[in-house]
């Protein structure tokens, strides 16, 4: 990877820690005395050309496509905690605008290592009784969609992440803040339903509805098209490799920038294929099976509970 991708992968890694951490608040005198320094606005404002309307898409598509692949490397496999160019940038901006100083909060990936984890390799999960009741697979029992879909609350963490690169760059581009809504807000929804179609079905999972998140429903038509077959083999192949490579799931580019995507015919012959065969790449689990989850995570944590020692 070379420094420029190196540096705006980590500085989207960090703008997407930084984003949800409270900023330090200045003395009200010295945000007057900022206020009345301020040069005034010129009369010439910056607007959006023929040129920028062209840019508008694929520069949108760029920076999904860098969220994308920061927050699945950097935050839901916690690569944020050991990546030394990480660990460097964030020491300097939480020393200077966090209340928490220095201290670098530790990202835990939200769940997405325990779903690697009960992920086999041909993208089902694993339904053994003995994983049932470990604690990495009573951990997903929470979320019926275990980890896969993007809810309301994770299209609402991305839009927040999404701020911080995309209002300045579209700001040069000559966008007014409300134009630029206008972009992403639509952005992000193609974004979760491409995601929603296709990443809990290839699980095994049930498709999620509108009361959860963006309905998989109005896509599905398309997950046997050639771009979707592309977009399964893609991640596939991150599932294959550990998660250590392939990131980008919904929005391809930058593991092409940064030299983290592996082709099919490198990473297929290492897969562990069960020995019989998957009948469609998008064939659901019993719901029977899916509900001997819940029953034997619920079995174990009243055994926990009832093992406990009762004091006085």
């Amino acid at each position: 990877m070379n420094f420029f991708n190196k540096f705006f992968v980590v500085a989207i890694a960090v703008g997407n820690v930084a984003a949800l951490v409270p900023m330090r608040t200045s003395p009200k005198h010295v945000l007057r005395s900022r206020c009345s320094t301020a040069p005034q606005k010129s009369s010439v404002t910056m607007a959006a050309g023929p040129l920028s309307w062209c840019l508008a898409a694929p520069t949108m598509y760029a920076l999904m496509s860098g969220n994308e692949y920061a927050t699945h490397r950097y935050f839901q496999h916690a690569e944020f905690n050991k990546d030394r160019v990480c660990q460097a940038i964030a020491r300097v901006f939480f020393n200077r605008v966090s209340p928490l100083g220095s201290k670098i909060p530790r990202v835990k990936g939200g769940g997405h290592v325990e779903h690697h984890a009960e992920t086999l390799d041909d993208m089902t999960l694993k339904t053994d009784e003995r994983w049932m009741r470990s604690a990495a697979s009573i951990s997903l029992n929470s979320d019926p969609f275990r980890g896969t879909a993007f809810t309301w609350a994770v299209s609402g963490m991305m839009l927040v992440q999404m701020l911080p690169s995309t209002i300045p760059v579209f700001a040069l581009l000559g966008f007014s803040l409300k134009t630029t809504f206008a972009i992403l807000l639509p952005s992000m929804a193609l974004h979760a339903l491409v995601w929603n179609c296709i990443h809990p079905a290839m699980h095994g999972l049930p498709d999620i509805g509108i009361v959860n998140g963006m309905p998989a429903r109005v896509m599905r038509s398309l997950r046997n098209s050639w771009y979707f077959n592309y977009l399964y083999q893609n991640h596939e192949g991150h599932h294959v490799l550990g998660g250590q490579k392939n990131f980008n799931v919904a929005c391809p580019l930058f593991d092409h920038l940064c030299g983290t995507y592996v082709k099919e015919e490198k990473w297929r012959p290492m897969a562990k294929l069960p020995a019989e065969k998957r009948p469609d790449p998008f064939s659901l689990l019993d719901p029977e099976i899916l509900a001997k989850f819940q029953t034997i995570g619920d079995a174990k944590k009243n055994e926990a509970t009832s093992l406990r020692p009762v004091t006085a």
